[in-house]
């Protein structure tokens, strides 16, 4: 049986998306146990006769972190939801956690209750990137504004493990993401990463990466600091939706370009949806004691139960196992 505990009130939606998601992820797997922290009150109208499942176990509190909360108040709530399914993972109550509700305040309650594993000094967002090859993964996506060539170092082995949990092979290729290929562009933290990175033995690293790259799928990992993640990753998703606009005006001209335009529409919706923030792999925060699966904060039912089987398969696939080994294996 495997137990996951899910902030319910997280997220733009809140219970209007958790609860159904929790219903369909209990029918999708019968090994699967949930432990539900929320309102009861705005819990019920969604759950109907599926409370009464022995696998959905539903824990009450009045507390909740809000979208806009600062971190040093979500802190102090140490009754919300989001901070009672992080204390069940530390508890060994639950396997993992998921919530789509603050970044920062979850990255920041994440390092306080759970800790950081050892070898770690600081935990980064990975999240499953599309390309033309399949996927890859990147990290970090915005837990930290400035790493140095350590934490880079310590990325590129969390991301390898991550990667080889989700059948990226047993030696994912790695790069790091940099302003150009030669050796002596890039920051002093960057080019110092990649002279680390090229003495390992055990990451397969491949060097350096552009942002021309990033969809090439040249490598199955990318390493990069969360400034400069998190700002490739929204101008993605504004990318995906300004191409979008373009392709509907020009499909809009006239009665020919519209006819074409509804031949299109299957071909186009497959394009958004392998982009669109709501429908891709949630993200995970790597480098705690701990499986944190973090859902987009304006995730629908089919992306919230999405990040419920991601949780769902990195604790069957023991993640935290595998990357430990790769911690150890560094280190000795």
């Amino acid at each position: 049986m495997v137990t996951i505990a899910i902030d319910a009130m997280g997220g733009d939606f809140g219970p209007r998306v958790t609860a159904p998601s929790v219903i369909s992820s209990l029918e999708k797997f019968p090994d699967l146990h949930i432990l539900l922290y929320g309102h009861r009150a705005k819990l019920d109208p969604y759950l109907h006769q599926a409370a009464a499942n022995s696998r959905l176990e539903i824990i009450h509190t009045d507390e909740q972190v809000s979208s806009g909360e600062k971190t040093s108040a979500a802190l102090r709530k140490k009754q919300s939801s989001m901070r009672l399914a992080l204390d069940a993972v530390r508890s060994e109550k639950a396997q993992a956690m998921v919530s789509a509700g603050n970044t920062g305040a979850l990255v920041a309650i994440s390092r306080y209750v759970l800790k950081t594993l050892l070898g770690i000094d600081r935990p980064a967002l990975i999240a499953r990137l599309p390309n033309v090859r399949g996927y890859s993964y990147m990290l970090d996506l915005g837990a930290n504004v400035e790493c140095d060539s350590e934490n880079l170092h310590q990325f590129a082995l969390m991301g390898s493990a991550y990667a080889r949990v989700l059948g990226a092979g047993k030696s994912p290729k790695v790069g790091l993401l940099n302003i150009g290929s030669e050796e002596v562009k890039g920051s002093e933290e960057i080019r110092l990463a990649n002279a680390s990175l090229k003495t390992s033995e055990v990451i397969n690293y491949v060097g350096y990466v552009e942002g021309d790259d990033l969809y090439k799928g040249v490598v199955d990992v990318i390493v990069t600091g969360g400034f400069a993640g998190n700002i490739a990753l929204k101008t993605t998703e504004g990318f995906v939706l300004y191409v979008s606009h373009v392709i509907e005006v020009a499909f809009s001209k006239n009665i020919f370009t519209r006819l074409i335009g509804f031949l299109a529409i299957p071909i186009l919706n497959g394009v958004r949806k392998a982009f669109e923030p709501d429908l891709k792999n949630s993200g995970v925060l790597l480098g705690v004691q701990g499986v944190v699966v973090k859902s987009h904060g304006k995730s629908e039912q089919a992306a919230f139960c999405q990040a419920i089987e991601n949780a769902y398969t990195l604790s069957k696939n023991d993640l935290m196992d595998q990357i430990s080994d790769q911690l150890d294996q560094e280190i000795i």
